[in-house]
């Protein structure tokens, strides 16, 4: 049975729809840039290029140079760790939606973020957030019935350069013209949220995490259980 584009908008979950998805992905956009801007050039999502340059410090032989990238690193695998067990037994039974626990914190520790003297050590605060963005990126995993990463873009794009090659030179239809076109909305999220991060930064400094704090809190209001009977009203049960 195919889906169609109300269900992915509005759908029955959702921490599963396009609203949400956008919000956290130009959320995380906003934190690479505002921590590789402000914070000594480290990623708080990308752990590819925080590996990168974790390497190329160890191979010039710079290893204290080397820990600013190696925390976060760490910091994300503890974060997945830590989602992974909230969405198993015996704490899923805890909690209503691991999802919007793991989105509440992330908005809270931001907060705390927003609040610290600059006297805070840089390394303090990327590892925060790497550890929340992984909670993030753990319990926000699929739009509808496409998985798709919350964090980073390097595989949504992946999925849109394919999705686009099904569509317009094979001629795979409609499903693929959808998956394409969702993910280049992701995509441009991204790139948008990491634009925005990046200039609110050179311009607000540390204030700039306001910004990814309310998109996160847009999302967060749009998983309540409140806007259940606004889905009722367009989505019919699948």
């Amino acid at each position: 049975m195919t889906v169609d584009f109300t269900h992915l908008l509005l759908g029955k979950k959702p921490e599963r729809t396009l609203p949400v998805a956008a919000l956290l992905i130009m959320a995380a956009g906003m934190l690479d840039a505002f921590t590789y801007v402000g914070y000594d050039g480290v990623f708080a999502n990308a752990m590819t290029g925080n590996i990168v340059l974790l390497v190329v410090r160890l191979a010039k032989g710079e290893i204290a140079g080397s820990l600013p990238f190696a925390a976060p690193i760490i910091a994300y695998i503890c974060g997945v760790a830590v989602a992974q067990v909230l969405k198993e037994k015996p704490l899923r039974a805890l909690l209503p939606s691991p999802a919007r626990f793991s989105l509440g914190l992330e908005i809270a520790f931001l907060i705390v973020v927003a609040f610290l003297p600059k006297s805070v050590p840089n390394m303090l605060v990327v590892t925060g957030i790497a550890f929340v963005a992984a909670l993030q990126a753990t319990a926000f995993t699929r739009l509808n019935e496409f998985a798709y990463t919350s964090v980073t873009t390097s595989a949504n794009l992946r999925h849109f350069a394919s999705a686009t090659i099904a569509w317009l030179v094979y001629g795979k239809g409609r499903e693929s013209r959808r998956e394409s076109l969702f993910f280049l909305c992701l995509c441009v999220c991204f790139i948008g949220g990491a634009l925005l991060g990046a200039i609110a930064t050179l311009h607000w400094g540390h204030a700039a995490v306001w910004l990814p704090v309310g998109l996160l809190s847009a999302a967060f209001a749009l998983c309540l259980p409140w806007t259940q009977g606004i889905r009722e009203m367009f989505v019919e049960d699948k």
